[in-house]
């Protein structure tokens, strides 16, 4: 049986990363798409992973990169869509925002999985099979104050991943979402993790990246065959509310 091909966006990144660890130890082919280089040869020379410098903003770019893949490797089984981010230096009221960040934001989450996903997909058609991993956010749950770009670029993910899976499913091909919230990062300071944890958990601990490529794993399996359009939170309840008081009953 050949080995399955997996492209992961962001590959180079504390999430990704541990996604192509995961994926390398099941013996896939991983293929990581990051603007980052420095850190591509690293996680490259730890998983045994293909890096390719790609800006997942430049259609052109990606599709170049997605064709070379193909012609590589024969197939292209998985894509899981982890690039992303928030302009957090530049967090400020909606009303004052800069339109350059606005559509930095939203080019980097909503139009890079976007093009991502358009670049894979007749090869996925073509082979009758196809497993497409998108990330959210639990922001696009919630909402937080100075992020509407952000929450915007995000809730327009889970929107895409249902109709996508609509739209995909007579050909196999199944996708889903991941929406972490806060995922604690090995240089976060304790006091800040444990604030954080008390403010808006219920299960007084913060997802870590191991725990979402847990996630990840198990809907790129077969165990997950009949999984589709769905959007899977993992935010330790974040998004159930602000914690408060949970001994109250004067309700």
């Amino acid at each position: 049986m050949s080995k399955k091909t997996a492209i992961i966006t962001g590959g180079a990144g504390y999430i990704g990363s541990s996604i192509a660890k995961r994926f390398a130890e099941q013996g896939m082919q991983v293929i990581l798409f990051d603007c980052n280089q420095q850190q591509l040869d690293k996680i490259s020379s730890e998983t045994g992973a293909m890096g390719m410098v790609v800006d997942v903003t430049d259609y052109a770019a990606v599709s170049e990169a997605v064709e070379s893949v193909r012609t590589q490797y024969g197939t292209i089984d998985i894509l899981v869509n982890v690039a992303g981010g928030s302009a957090r230096s530049e967090i400020r009221p909606f009303a004052l925002q800069k339109m350059e960040v606005i559509h930095q934001v939203i080019e980097m989450n909503l139009y890079g999985s976007l093009h991502c996903i358009r670049a894979v997909a007749p090869f996925m058609i073509e082979q009758q099979s196809g497993v497409i991993i998108n990330f959210s956010s639990a922001v696009a749950l919630g909402g937080i104050v100075g992020c509407a770009d952000y929450g915007a670029s995000k809730g327009a993910i889970i929107a895409a991943t249902k109709s996508l899976a609509m739209e995909f499913g007579q050909y196999n091909i199944r996708v889903n979402c991941v929406c972490p919230g806060k995922v604690q990062r090995p240089d976060a300071q304790p006091a800040d993790v444990e604030g954080f944890v008390k403010r808006y958990t219920y299960l007084n601990t913060l997802a870590n990246a191991e725990d979402v490529a847990d996630l990840v794993e198990f809907l790129a399996s077969e165990k997950a065959r009949c999984i589709t359009g769905q959007n899977y939170v993992i935010d330790n309840g974040r998004s159930l509310g602000l914690r408060g008081d949970k001994n109250r009953t004067d309700c």
